[in-house]
């Protein structure tokens, strides 16, 4: 049975970089949220911080893994409200970190659904832990914890043997001894298989979510260069229809000049014609050196416009060769945007929840859930399940338990081969049912636990 909130010792911890920056008794956060002492180290930040209560022997019994944003100046945000006490008051287990298993709260396992977005999941990598890390910091008390000394218990004096025991009744008694410690090993191997199996699936947990975030994070990405290639692609069109427009400006311009060296070669003709009237001798200098100057300019003129109507070509060129191998990497991300869109689920209901409509289904042993959109397909397949993963066992064992949970009987049956049909208690939650045990009255189990202890 945990300690009363009087008994325990509180202390907060402020995580930087996945490591423990600052430890606070529980005082001092208090004033930090009263807006007294400001954090400069976490201005215009969210922090992740772990509420933590400690026995007097310096062993760890509750974490709540919960975030804290600041403002521009240091101080915590006004909005901020997580009622730390009561979610470590109802939070679930979680591993053992000296005085048994801790009552443990964060974004993997919350008790008040409301109030998941304002907790964070903790790292349990082998080399870098948050349990150990909060363990060690506990460890060395440099916050300056009360610490009491263990009570030591008087052993009880034991009876003095007596002398005239027969032989048969010292080996009945330590046949019963031999079982009565077989049975207590057997339960305390037990619960620590429980425990083992509640810290892995805090883990798998753990790590579904941090995959989740790491597929959003790249979904995001791919949205954002798909943005911008549709932004390049958008601009080298414009600059593709600025190159067509110069180079029809250029054409007017040859078509122009054109004209004019026409009208030039009748201005001359002309003039030859009317110096033939005079000497031809001097019309036929006139005539070369028409010809000359006719070819001097139109040359001049063809070669210039030659030379800017081939700049414009290449670019042209090269402008189209960018336009279609991005047209092609646009062709290649719109089929994997419509791929990621097919997967994603139904239009309609992907617009519902964009206008802030939620689906809320009523889950036994889990409560009321809202399913995410990638869900729907999985919980219409098989809602039992969808059940069962969600709520963290195997199908089988959720079908055991839903039938527990609807007839709460013993499922055990009598030599006769009839089912026993006692009463027995209700166990609410299926990852503390266990078939073929929970499922017995007080008398089966006994008789399985003798038979397990027989095979062993």
């Amino acid at each position: 049975m945990p300690n009363s909130p009087a008994e325990q010792l509180e202390a907060v911890f402020l995580f930087q970089e996945e490591q423990i920056s600052r430890e606070l008794l529980y005082p001092e956060f208090e004033a930090i949220l009263d807006g007294f002492i400001p954090v400069p180290d976490f201005a215009s930040a969210s922090a992740k911080a772990a509420y933590v209560q400690v026995d007097h022997s310096l062993c760890i019994t509750g974490v709540v893994f919960f975030l804290l944003g600041f403002d521009a100046n240091g101080m915590v945000d006004r909005r901020w409200n997580v009622p730390l006490r009561q979610l470590i008051e109802t939070a679930g287990t979680g591993p053992d970190m000296g005085a048994g298993a801790i009552r443990l709260a964060c974004y993997s396992q919350c008790s008040i659904a409301w109030h998941q977005k304002s907790l964070w999941d903790p790292l349990m990598q082998r080399g870098n832990n948050s349990f150990v890390a909060m363990r060690k910091a506990v460890k060395a008390n440099r916050l300056g914890l009360i610490v009491k000394p263990a009570l030591v218990k008087d052993a009880a004096p034991t009876e003095p043997l007596q002398s005239l025991r027969s032989a048969q009744e010292a080996e009945r008694e330590q046949v019963a001894l031999e079982q009565k410690l077989h049975d207590r090993y057997a339960q305390e191997l037990r619960d620590k298989m429980a425990m083992l199996i509640k810290e892995q699936r805090l883990r798998i947990a753990t790590m579904m979510n941090q995959h989740q975030a790491k597929l959003q994070g790249m979904q995001h990405e791919h949205q954002q260069r798909l943005l911008a290639y549709q932004q390049k692609h958008q601009q080298f069109e414009q600059q593709n229809k600025e190159l067509a427009e110069r180079n029809r400006t250029l054409k007017e311009n040859l078509d122009v000049q054109a004209t004019k060296i026409e009208g030039m070669r009748e201005y001359f003709a002309h003039k030859l014609k009317a110096a033939q009237q005079d000497e031809s001798s001097q019309v036929q200098l006139l005539q070369e050196n028409f010809a000359l100057e006719l070819d001097a300019k139109v040359s001049a003129a063809t070669a210039d416009l030659r030379e800017m109507l081939d700049m414009r070509e290449v670019e042209l060129f090269y402008r189209h060769q960018n336009e279609s191998a991005l047209k092609d990497e646009i062709v290649n991300l719109k089929r994997e945007n419509q791929q990621l869109l097919k997967n994603s689920g139904d239009q309609l209901l992907s617009r519902l929840t964009k206008a802030g409509v939620n689906l809320v289904i009523f889950l036994p042993g889990l409560g009321e859930y809202a399913i995410a959109l990638d869900d729907i397909g999985s919980y219409l397949e098989s809602p039992q399940a969808f059940a069962a993963d969600k709520v963290g066992v195997s199908e089988p064992v959720y079908a055991a338990w839903l039938e527990h949970h609807k007839s709460p009987c013993c499922n055990a049956l009598d030599p006769r081969g009839q089912v026993c049909g006692k009463s027995i208690p209700v166990l609410e939650s299926p990852l503390e049912f266990h078939p073929g045990e929970s499922d017995r009255c007080a008398q089966h189990q006994a008789v399985t636990y003798a038979l397990v202890a027989e095979r062993r």
